[in-house]
C-alpha cells in the first residue's frame, strides 16, 4: 500500500534500527549524485582537481593532501558555489557515523587552505562564510 501512495520505500513495524539508517544512507547518496558535477576535473585559478585520479595541482605542481583534505576538496569541487556547513562537510568527508566535533572541519580546511591557497588568510578557493560554513570558489 505505500508504495502505491507513492512513498520509494518503507518498512514495517517491527523494525532494526540498523535496517532504517541503511535505507536512509542508501537514500542520501542516490540524492547526492543528483547534486554533484559529471566532470572529472575541475579548473579554479590556479588549482586543477583531478577527481578520477585524486591528483590535486597548484601552477602545474602537485599537491600531496591527507586523506581527509582530498576528501573535503572533492565534495567542495563536485558542487562548487553550494555553502556547506560544518555539520554537513562532516558527513560528507568523514561519514555518517563520525561523532566528532565540528573543529575538526575548521581545522583539516585551515589545512588545507595552507597547501592549496596563495594567501591562505585571503582565500579565493575555499571561501568562509561566516556564520554558516563554506563555500568553494569566489562570489
Amino acid at each position: 500500500l505505500g508504495l502505491e501512495l507513492g512513498a520509494d520505500d518503507y518498512i514495517t513495524k517491527p523494525f532494526d534500527t540498523r535496517e532504517l539508517i541503511a535505507r536512509v544512507k542508501a537514500v542520501l547518496r542516490r540524492v547526492e549524485k543528483y547534486d554533484e558535477l559529471p566532470t572529472k576535473i575541475v579548473q579554479h585559478y590556479d588549482l586543477t582537481i583531478d577527481l578520477e585520479n585524486r591528483i590535486v595541482k597548484k601552477n602545474g605542481i602537485n599537491i600531496e593532501l591527507t586523506l581527509k583534505e582530498y576528501e573535503l576538496l572533492e565534495v567542495f569541487a563536485r558542487n562548487p558555489q553550494k555553502v556547506f556547513s560544518r555539520e554537513e562537510l562532516l558527513q560528507k568527508a568523514w561519514g555518517y557515523d563520525f561523532m566528532g566535533d565540528t573543529r575538526a572541519v575548521d581545522i583539516c580546511i585551515t589545512r588545507l587552505r595552507k597547501k592549496i591557497e596563495e594567501d591562505s588568510s585571503n582565500p579565493k578557493h575555499i571561501i568562509t562564510v561566516y556564520g554558516f560554513g563554506y563555500r568553494f570558489g569566489g562570489a
